[in-house]
């Protein structure tokens, strides 16, 4: 199963690099950085999973999700959101989530998710250098809204990624990711409240937690 999920994120990567922004899915020691904050947490908490995937993170969160927690999962790639309703959502331990509606797929744009102050942890996957500068800035709106003012954000890039694409893009491409990472930069400085470089993945990452405080 796991290589043919491997075969699945590189299909989805090729057709669509801009969207998909990864050769592969995120290690199980990646997926386990991302969701220490959640981890952490005492009592029930409502999560919101962006940019899923094939579900690395996702298989991690049935392992830790507890009775009292709700999960809701945004991803709008279809052959994706088929990866998660049939391997993902359906392993046991999913079972009392699902059957209690206690997760719920997004199959829409993040940008489409509504509500205000209704999540305690953002967990993303998504592949923020690889989008235009105006879709980052919609990105962080959407999730700053949707954060409680004691919620946290959990992303990753890999390291050195953005720093090597600023130097060896060309043309407009080079100008939008040196953009996108001082707008990332800015991000960092204001509101990183911790970081965790994980070297098991097919490319080191490292993790970066953000707490917007309300403001």
């Amino acid at each position: 199963m796991a290589v043919g999920r491997h075969i699945r994120f590189l299909k989805e990567y090729v057709s669509e690099p801009n969207v998909v922004g990864a050769v592969a899915p995120s290690s199980q020691f990646l997926a386990a950085a991302l969701c220490v904050p959640f981890q952490n947490h005492q009592g029930g908490c409502r999560v919101l999973e962006v940019g899923a995937g094939t579900g690395a993170v996702t298989r991690y969160l049935g392992t830790i999700i507890g009775q009292e927690d709700e999960l809701d999962i945004c991803e709008i790639q279809p052959e994706f959101i088929k990866v998660l309703k049939q391997d993902i959502l359906t392993h046991p331990n999913f079972a009392d989530a699902v059957a209690t509606k206690r997760v719920k797929l997004l199959p829409h744009p993040v940008q489409d998710i509504e509500g205000e102050d209704k999540y305690d942890f953002v967990i993303s996957g998504l592949p923020l250098t690889a989008f235009a500068l105006r879709d980052v800035h919609d990105v962080f709106k959407v999730i700053r809204r949707c954060l409680k003012p004691s919620g946290v954000l959990s992303y990753f890039e890999y390291v050195g990624f953005r720093a090597m694409s600023s130097t060896f893009a060309v043309g407009s491409r080079r100008k939008r990711v040196r953009h996108v990472s001082a707008y990332l930069d800015r991000k960092i400085r204001n509101f990183q409240i911790n970081s965790k470089t994980v070297l098991r993945n097919v490319m080191p990452a490292r993790t970066r937690y953000f707490k917007f405080n309300g403001t």
